[in-house]
Order: structure tokens, then sequence, then C-alpha cells
């Protein structure tokens, strides 16, 4: 059995090779491109500078994006466990991403489940009950996805290309007429360069202007909402970054028109999800430690980025190499390095975790993610080390949280993290903002 110390030499190789971008590049970077400037005036009501006077400025959201997939919502087997997942959920993400896979929306022709009431589907929560529980706790919902030829309904007609452009529209149209403006963005088309490995599809598939089709389908009912790309294992594959199959077909889509706004890039390190064996899981630690590669991450991102749009890590998966203590030590110390290539990466502007809880991951006759024990919590809805590290990172390392006092002008100047704010000041609370691209001077009254 592979011991915890090769697992550790293993899987931190790449990491600690890269460590030049940890020392430099990735702190230059957040300092520069996560925080700004600001100058905040404090007044009376008469317009009075407020002198001298000690304040309490505390961050309360982020700007950065960062998420889960919201996919066991109201899923679990009992109320306390459900209503435990609803009151953890929020306190650790920003933003959830809402199911709307086809086939698990409108399992019967004509009879969409977007309704809260609508009959429980496993790891597919209806929408409005995501949405309703994303606006309840002040966090944004996604959507995922509009085209996504995999979990389609058997009720289409899967063989007649006409007949399915048609059936797309419609249920295109119908979500739009729901959510058009509601939600953060809309993943258009997933997973499309993985299409050779699935067992149910139609000939959407096979369109040779699929990308190009799906995006002008979805443009002409979301006119002004943020439209996504979004692919797997753009990591992994060995091709260089302007060769990747992905990179170009994203290039063919932009010259033909395709008004993509975002670039969605997967980043699941599914380790054992094939393994049957003891033997076959420890191979698969040794043969996908190469995937936490910092360095190779940053290189793709810099390269995608040269489009021009922002980019997103839409789904992620951080493995438990094993059952051990320090096993979730090393899960969390990954994750950290990570999150930090991301977050260092000034390209980036959302990161979404997959699978929080251990046990709830997809599965099928071909696969199991949850071989991968590539949760942030236990079964039990107990936080691993790794979900503390994260919630360190948003909540500490990278939060704005000083006092400072104004000067003869009220003013008090800070440079912060990117977000929401809050001023205290003699019992008294205001909000402002620290913005990207904006002149982050303002004046309170107080």
């Amino acid at each position: 059995m592979i011991s915890i110390e090769e697992k550790r030499t293993l899987w931190l190789k790449k990491i600690d090779a890269s460590r030049d971008l940890f020392e430099k590049d990735f702190p230059e970077n957040i300092e520069k491109y996560r925080k700004g400037d600001a100058a905040l005036r404090l007044v009376d009501k008469n317009g009075a500078p407020l002198k001298g006077k000690k304040v309490r400025i505390e961050q309360t959201r982020h700007d950065f994006r960062y998420g889960a997939n919201l996919f066991m919502l109201d899923g679990f087997g009992t109320p306390e466990e459900n209503a435990l997942y609803r009151d953890t959920f929020y306190r650790y993400f920003n933003l959830a991403t809402v199911p709307f896979y086809w086939d698990a929306l409108e399992p019967t022709e004509g009879k969409p489940r977007f309704g809260a009431d609508s009959e429980k589907i496993y790891r597919r929560p209806a929408p409005d009950l995501c949405t309703e529980y994303c606006k309840e706790k002040g966090i944004d919902a996604k959507l995922h996805c509009l085209v996504y030829d995999k979990f389609i309904p058997d009720w289409l007609p899967k063989n007649d290309e006409k007949a399915m452009e048609k059936a797309y529209e419609k249920h295109i149209r119908e979500i739009a007429e729901r959510y058009a403006g509601k939600l953060f963005e809309f993943e258009v088309i997933n997973e499309s360069l993985c299409d050779f490995g699935w067992t149910a599809q139609s000939v959407i598939s096979g369109k040779r202007d699929v990308i190009e089709w799906a995006f002008a389908l979805s443009r002409k009912y979301l006119p002004n909402d943020t439209l996504v790309i979004n692919e797997g294992r753009t990591f992994f594959e060995k091709y260089s970054p302007y060769h990747h199959p992905y990179f170009l077909q994203i290039e063919k889509a932009l010259g033909k028109g395709a008004t993509i706004d975002k670039i969605g890039l997967q980043h699941h390190i599914f380790t054992g999800n094939h393994a049957h064996t003891e033997e076959q899981y420890d191979d698969a630690v040794r043969t996908t430690a190469e995937r936490a590669d910092p360095t190779r991450n940053y290189g793709m991102l810099k390269a995608f980025s040269e489009f021009g749009l922002p980019l997103e890590i839409t789904e992620v998966t951080i493995p438990t190499l094993g059952d051990t203590p320090e096993d979730e030590e090393l899960q969390a110390e990954i994750l950290e390095k990570m999150f930090t290539v991301w977050f260092g990466s000034p390209m980036v502007d959302t990161v979404v975790y997959w699978n929080t809880v251990d046990g709830y991951a997809y599965q099928s006759s071909k696969t199991n993610e949850n071989n991968c024990r590539g949760g942030l919590f236990h079964k039990d809805l107990s936080p691993k080390k790794s979900a503390l590290v994260l919630k360190k990172l948003f909540n500490e390392t990278w939060r704005t949280s000083l006092e400072g006092t104004t000067d003869d002008n009220g003013e008090l100047r800070f440079r912060g993290f990117y977000g929401d704010y809050s001023a205290s000041l003699d019992g008294q609370t205001q909000t402002f903002g620290v913005h990207k691209n904006e002149t982050n001077e303002k004046t309170i009254i107080i």
C-alpha cells in the first residue's frame, strides 16, 4: 500500500518546483490585481469633516467569486442533515452552481421541474429551490448548463437534427423566460470535446458548428446575460497551450462570431474514480500526481487569457488520497496551493469547487467519483481540514479588516481587496464598495 510519505513526495513535487511563483509572481499579482486604493471621507449631517475619528473597516463580501455546486440542497436523508447543509454552504461560498441538466429538469415532456415544490431527484434539486436559497443567503447562482448533450431526456427525437434544434430552442427559450437577468451567468455548452465517451447523446453533438449554433441560440434569448463556454481536462492533456483542442475550438468559434463572454476550464483531479482494487487505486495515486502542477496551470491560464475574456475555474476536485488525518492534511495543502494559483492569476475571476460532501458525488457504471474522496466535508457534514483552509483564505488571508484614524479632512486612505465594505464609527455603520475600474473615493455621512 502506498505510504503517506510517498504520496507527499509525488504530489508536492510539482508544487515545490514552482516555488518562485509562490514567492514572487502570485503575491505580486494578488497585491496588484486583487486590491485597490480607496479614500474614505467621513462627514457629519452638515457636511463637516469628522476629524481624528477611529474607524473600523470590514470587508463584507468579495468581488472574486468562489463557489461550489449546490446539488445536494435538501437532498440528504434527514431533516437535520438538510438543515446543516443549508446553514453551512453560504458560510463557505459566495456562489452556487445550479443544475439545469435537461433529463432531470424535464423527465416528462412538457412538464419541466422549475418549481421549488417539484418532485425530488437525487443531486438535481429544482432550480427555483436553489435560486430561492441563494437569494435568501445573499450568494449568486449560476446555471449549468443549456447544451449538454450527455444528459438529455429519452423522449427527444435524438436522430433528427432539425427536430432536435427545434427542441433545444424551445428548451432554452423557456429557461430564458424564467431566469434571464436573474442569474450570475449561464453556461451555454459543456464538455463538447468529451462527446466521444458519452453513451447518451443526439445528432446535435456532431454538428460542425455546434459551438457557434449554441451561442447564437442562447444569445437570441439571453441578449444581456453572461454566456460561458465550459470544458474539461484542459490542464492535464499534453498539448502545448496554443495547440490544445479547446484553445483552437474557442479561436474558431470567436472567429465565426460566437459571442462568448467567459471561458470556463474544469480542474477535476479524479484520482481513483475508475479503480476497483487497492492496487488500481495506488496506481492512480501515482499516475495523477502531476496534475497538481502550478506552473502548467499558470501557463495555460496565460495562454487562454490572450482571448481577452475572463476565465473561470468551473469545476474543481482535489482528492483526499486515503482515509487518514495525514491524507486530509495533504488534501488541504494541495488545495491551498492550487487556490493560490487561481487567485494569483489576474485573468481568473471565479473558482467553483464541485462535490463538497464526501459520499454524494456522481457515479455510473463506468466511474465513481466518490472514490476520489474529493469533498471538503466528511459524510456527516463536519468540515475537513481543506474546508477550513478554504474558509481561512477568503475570510482572513485575502480579506481586508483594519482600523484607522481620519485626518483633518475626515479622510481615511487604505488599500483593500475588491469587494463590499462596512465602515463603523461611534456605534453607526455605513456600507460602501471598493471595486476594480472604479474611482474608489467615497464620502460617507455619519
